[in-house]
């Protein structure tokens, strides 16, 4: 009996650092990290300056996606030309020397040594030792390591109040904003205030950034509101983060109402500003006005990303319009089409046809992906099984179970509770008949 064997497979299955930046960078779009064509390598940010030249399909160098945290922060600046932190005299180049020889965490053990003794350091290296722990978690953060380095960090600004500016603090914020920790984001704000310390359009950026990403729309606005001079000198990077911030807090309106101001001012031409406004017309299912802004995109001269077809795909799924999403991939697919797609282009798609019990189109799209050689991940897998549930296959939801394990994916709980009413449906459908 199908019943038996479903009880025995579900039992079975139970058992079963931010490297240091010069100058301002445009903002990174975020999606979650899968597997990219093996021809093509995408570049860890996404090419966003106005002026590009035309790329083969084959030569272009695209965008890896990134964990839809979305927009990321801005940089946090750099040391000047000649400062005495490079390796330089004094304690900043010793400082400086134990980190290029003897890594970070040592680095720090020395600047605690060098405050207990009362041994000045410079705030230029330290700066660099935050944002390069940060920079070394190369995934999930190790929490508290980066705590006790920014009790350092803290502890020097106590002790050399008066060597401290904004570009110290912005790391701070920066770390606050990573490990969501609104708290020590604000009392980090007071501590400027108390020094007399200005903030920049880069502490702008982080700030509405993290507010964003906390869901508080309301702190958005206020600190967007009273932050009017480093708002006036913005660029695309703090502009940018304000929209993802208003679209993560459903505020679309004020998205578009900065949107539409900085195509005044000729500033708008961007990849990721537009993007993001795809993405927020998806979210409320407008997917005529998520169109129009894609083409507009072609006609402002504006270049596609990997992310930005994506964007435009997930938006046609959640309208329901998979005849959009299939014309849309199949313009990315074209030799003309200098962007390649990556496993979230492809696993979109399946989504859309999985949820409208298009089962046959769905496993299509399967075939696709092990045709470019992309290795597909539990994501697909679990939402293809999920398809078979809809579609009443149990051959098919079983065949693709065993695949899964087969290629040494792990089943998560998910993968169990799918497979558990794949089965149900069928013993129910069983017992009815006799």
């Amino acid at each position: 009996m199908v019943c038996d064997q479903a009880t025995a497979t579900a039992e079975a299955v139970a058992e079963q650092p931010v490297a240091q930046q010069q100058q301002q960078q445009e903002p990174q779009q975020q999606e979650p990290q899968r597997q990219q064509p093996a021809a093509k390598q995408e570049a860890s940010q996404p090419q966003v300056s106005q002026k590009q030249q035309p790329a083969q399909k084959g030569s272009m160098q695209p965008d890896r996606p990134r964990t839809l945290t979305h927009i990321p922060t801005p940089n946090r600046g750099g040391r000047s030309p000649g400062s005495r932190g490079e390796g330089g005299k004094g304690q900043g180049g010793g400082l400086e020397e134990v980190l290029r020889r003897k890594g970070v965490d040592e680095a720090w053990n020395v600047l605690e040594d060098m405050q207990r003794r009362g041994v000045t350091s410079d705030k230029y290296t330290v700066s660099r030792l935050l944002m390069k722990t940060v920079g070394d978690g190369r995934g999930r953060l190790n929490a508290p390591r980066i705590y006790r380095s920014m009790g350092l960090v803290e502890r020097f600004i106590e002790l050399q109040p008066k060597e401290v500016d904004e570009v110290l603090f912005n790391a701070l914020l920066d770390v606050c904003c990573r490990l969501k920790d609104l708290a020590r984001l604000e009392a980090t704000v007071q501590r400027m205030r108390t020094l007399n310390v200005t903030p920049s359009p880069v502490t702008l950026g982080i700030l509405v950034k993290t507010y964003g990403q906390a869901g508080d729309l309301q702190k958005v606005l206020q600190v967007w509101n009273e932050m009017d001079r480093q708002r006036a000198n913005a660029n695309a990077v703090t502009y940018g983060c304000m929209i993802d911030a208003c679209v993560k807090c459903g505020h679309l309106v004020k998205a578009v109402e900065i949107f539409t101001d900085m195509k005044k001012e000729g500033k708008h031409k961007n990849t990721i500003l537009y993007t993001t406004l795809i993405k927020g017309y998806g979210l409320e299912k407008n997917l005529p006005r998520a169109i129009e802004l894609f083409r507009e995109m072609a006609a402002e001269g504006v270049p596609y990303n990997t992310i930005t077809f994506n964007s435009i795909l997930e938006a046609c799924v959640k309208s329901n319009d998979l005849g959009a999403a299939e014309s849309l991939l199949q313009e990315m697919l074209m030799p003309t089409c200098p962007v390649e797609p990556d496993l979230i282009t492809f696993s979109t798609v399946l989504k859309g046809y999985c949820h409208a019990g298009a089962l046959d189109k769905a496993l299509r799209v399967l075939d696709s992906i092990k045709a470019r050689g992309l290795r597909c991940d539990e994501l697909v897998y679990n939402t293809l099984m999920d398809g078979c549930v809809k579609a009443d296959d149990v051959t098919a939801g079983v065949g693709l179970f065993s695949e899964m394990l087969s290629l040494g994916l792990r089943p998560s709980a998910i993968t169990n509770s799918i497979l558990t009413r794949l089965y149900q449906r069928v013993c129910t459908e069983e017992e009815a008949n006799d």
